[in-house]
């Protein structure tokens, strides 16, 4: 990584990396495991993935120019499947917008309404890194939630991610 748009892409590759290994560990959850509250902070795994693919939505979203002024809620995507579906067309489509962005983009202003209707403007770069930050956040809880259902997941450490690339997995 020379510089921060590659070091962009990189963690966006890993993003994408983590989060369809924590997917396809809770594709084994039943029904009840899947909306059972746990306790944290979005209650259960399906409020908290849906939470978690809303957010890249919106972000997605306002780096292109526009800003939703509400989040796709768990009812939207009654399935583990519906969801899964959904996302990976997502993923798709943020790492092409994040393939197609320079070093010059990184550093234009985003102005944006937040879901409170304010105003907030910030560096194109520095909101891509809060949305990899974001995702990170809540895999832990949801490392954190599967554990306690007693569901095996993948360790999603950045290192991790690293050490298959460097091994060619």
């Amino acid at each position: 990584m020379t510089n921060s748009l590659s070091a962009i892409k990189m963690l966006f590759d890993y993003n994408s990396w983590a989060n369809a290994g924590m997917l396809t560990a809770c594709e084994s959850l039943t029904i009840e495991q899947w909306d059972r509250d746990l306790g944290h902070s979005w209650g259960n795994i399906h409020s908290l993935l849906t939470h978690m693919f809303a957010a890249e939505t919106v972000w997605l979203a306002r780096w292109q120019g526009t800003s939703p002024n509400a989040l796709r809620r768990p009812a939207d995507f009654p399935t583990y499947r519906e969801l899964r579906l959904a996302w990976e067309r997502l993923d798709a489509e943020v790492n092409l917008f994040i393939d197609s962005c320079d070093e010059k983009a990184l550093k234009q202003d985003v102005t944006y309404t937040n879901t409170k209707g304010e105003s907030r403007t910030f560096p194109l770069g520095h909101l891509i890194l809060h949305l990899a930050n974001h995702s990170t956040h809540h895999r832990c809880e949801l490392a954190a939630m599967l554990a306690t259902l007693g569901v095996p997941h993948p360790e999603d450490d950045l290192l991790w991610y690293l050490r298959e690339l460097k091994e060619g997995k």
